[in-house]
């Protein structure tokens, strides 16, 4: 039987409740400590220019590939929230190859874009 390990995580673009602590390397750890074979995450930066400037520790690339690293080779972006200092949105982290993948918009209302991946 062949065994799979599926995490998904809500990130909060990297920072704790309330906003008061950059937390993307301890989320790096924990991500790593799950031994997940697939990784489905919410909230994850493409681009923040504003957080890139002013946030001590801001990764120097985007979010995802920060998080994915040397443990998960494939990866995949779907930008959902654009504003005028970057962009948020989902990612998958895999193990193994995607066949396909889609980013779908299910907005409803201007001001909360939403989204979610197929594959």
């Amino acid at each position: 039987m062949v065994s799979l390990r599926i995490l998904t995580l809500n990130i909060h673009k990297g920072f704790s409740m309330g906003n008061r602590h950059f937390t993307l390397e301890k989320i790096k750890s924990c991500l790593r400590d799950s031994k997940a074979n697939v990784v489905f995450l919410q909230e994850v930066v493409g681009e923040n220019v504003k957080h890139q400037n002013n946030i001590s520790g801001w990764t120097d690339n985007n979010q995802m590939e920060f998080l994915a690293d040397s443990v998960w080779e494939h990866y995949a972006y779907g930008k959902n929230a654009i504003y005028q200092h970057g962009h948020h949105g989902n990612a998958s982290l895999s193990e193994t190859p995607f066949l396909e993948w889609q980013n779908i918009d299910i907005s409803c209302l201007s001001f909360s874009q939403r989204g979610f991946f197929t594959w």
